[in-house]
């Protein structure tokens, strides 16, 4: 089990917040299978793309309930979205950002007020 830290704003108040991960995992390819990564009791992952393509395509269709939180290149957080899958549809995802957040859903952590990653 791994730790990532979140840190939070709000109005003036900074806090950080630990999420607990199951993995780190690197990507070397602009296509992935995530559920071939992600399994059903896990927590959640951080994956971090390393190829150089502009557009990377996650297949979602097997991974839910998670949130995935976007950051950038300086772990800025810059967007989510929700892989609920309620119908059990295909699914699948195109993102320019390299290092996504997926953590379990329902979860405490308001989306509004997160600023920035950091992990080691």
């Amino acid at each position: 089990m791994k730790t990532v830290i979140i840190k939070l704003k709000e109005g003036e108040i900074i806090s950080h917040q630990e999420v607990p991960v199951n993995c780190i995992i690197n990507i070397n390819s602009s296509f992935v299978d995530i559920s071939n990564h992600l399994h059903k009791d896990d927590l959640g992952a951080l994956v971090k793309f390393e190829h150089n393509k502009t557009i990377s395509i996650l297949n979602l269709t097997d991974v839910t309930p998670y949130i995935l939180l976007f950051f950038d290149n300086e772990l800025c957080f810059k967007g989510a979205s929700y892989s609920l899958n309620k119908e059990r549809a295909s699914y699948m995802l195109q993102t320019e950002y390299k290092t996504i957040l997926f953590i379990k859903y329902p979860n405490n952590l308001r989306l509004n007020n997160i600023e920035k990653l950091s992990y080691e």
